[in-house]
């Protein structure tokens, strides 16, 4: 199996694993909701440009949020906090996956999460 192929399949099955997690840790009325899983494809992308990394993150958020089910809660337009959780760890888990110093540096500047010398990023 290729390296992209098998990362493929890795992105997938955390993008799944939190998504079920969440769901089974949802309230009822979100819990009832179907569930997706989605595969990122990311070999048409150059990741030693920032532009490949950019749009690698968009596609993982985007999975993300279809994985996570309904954002808002139902009758409102506010977005349910447990589907909020789900995205950000879904991405997370997908980002940890890919394991890219570039993508996981993009990310830390996206959520403004320290480095590792715990300075917080700036866009």
């Amino acid at each position: 199996m290729s390296r992209i192929a098998s990362k493929l399949i890795h992105v997938t099955a955390a993008l799944l694993a939190v998504a079920s997690q969440a769901h089974a840790a949802a309230p009822a009325s979100i819990a009832n909701s179907d569930t997706y899983s989605m595969t990122v494809h990311f070999a048409d992308l150059n990741l030693d440009r920032p532009a490949g990394i950019t749009a690698l993150y968009r596609r993982l958020n985007w999975a993300a949020e279809r994985d996570c089910g309904e954002p808002r809660l139902t009758g409102s337009h506010v977005i349910s906090p447990q589907w909020q959780r789900c995205v950000t760890q879904a991405v997370d888990a997908a980002v940890a996956v890919l394991d890219r110093p570039a993508l996981t540096a993009y990310h830390r500047a996206q959520t403004k999460q320290p480095d590792q010398n715990g300075t917080i990023a700036r866009r």
